[in-house]
């Protein structure tokens, strides 16, 4: 019962409005073409649970894939744009300009570079995560505190080399990685759903685009709500590590 309470407390609304979804659609007897019923779409999920379950894991290892590689960039071209101030002027605008490009218009470019694939949807995923990673990577490196750079000269140590930076700046750097993270989980799974839908490839964007085509809508959706299931998961437990690790590297 008090499991229940709680579970009444803190999605009372989503509930409420799963009830008035499925009354609206038998009352109305809507085509479930149009509009499955909830029912209906959690049948379909239960029923297809292997299904789902594998297509679920490609795009989460797809997503988790592209954000570690563009985490890994991101932080690897950050760094060479601390060290070097006129690289990091050439570096910004062209990951301005690279960040600007809509997901459906970058899409077909990548796709006639690398071919149809998971491996493409793996690049996009990668590229557009690349840029939020490189900015928060870069801030983070320029926050060093003055006491720590006044500390190091004092000892007869650089504030540019490779010892400042492993023992001081990449340190510093690391929250702000972190909140890279949390931010850009979702949006990483996001971002390999519609690469998914777009190229056809294996994963829940393909199960999406595959369901709609044979009119099987409850499919549809119950692809997306596992898809969104997924992105709650990967926030939640980003911002989990987020918790967990940041008091470590804080000053």
């Amino acid at each position: 019962m008090a499991t229940l309470k709680g579970i009444w407390t803190r999605y009372w609304g989503i509930l409420i409005l799963l009830a008035a979804w499925q009354f609206f659609v038998s009352v109305n007897n809507i085509n479930s073409i149009v509009a499955p019923s909830p029912q209906a779409v959690l049948l379909s999920l239960f029923n297809n649970a292997d299904y789902f379950a594998g297509e679920a894991l490609r795009t989460t290892l797809t997503a988790s894939g592209g954000l570690l590689l563009g985490l890994l960039f991101g932080v690897l071209i950050a760094a060479l744009a601390w060290s070097t101030p006129t690289l990091s002027g050439l570096l910004m605008p062209m990951a301005l300009l690279l960040r600007s490009i809509p997901i459906v218009a970058f899409v077909p470019i990548i796709l006639r570079i690398a071919g149809y694939g998971t491996h493409t949807v793996l690049i996009v995923t990668t590229v557009l995560s690349f840029f939020p990673c490189y900015v928060f990577a870069l801030s983070g490196f320029q926050e060093v505190a003055q006491v720590r750079k006044d500390f190091c000269r004092s000892v007869g140590c650089e504030t540019v080399g490779w010892r400042f930076f492993c023992y001081v700046a990449m340190p510093t750097a690391v929250p702000n990685i972190l909140t890279a993270l949390r931010v850009l989980a979702p949006t990483a799974l996001l971002v390999a759903l519609v690469a998914e839908f777009l190229i056809g490839a294996d994963g829940l964007g393909y199960v999406m685009l595959r369901a709609r085509s044979d009119l099987e809508m409850d499919k549809s959706w119950a692809a997306a709500l596992l898809a969104s299931v997924l992105s709650v998961a990967f926030f939640a437990l980003f911002s989990w590590f987020d918790k967990k690790y940041r008091n470590n590297w804080q000053a």
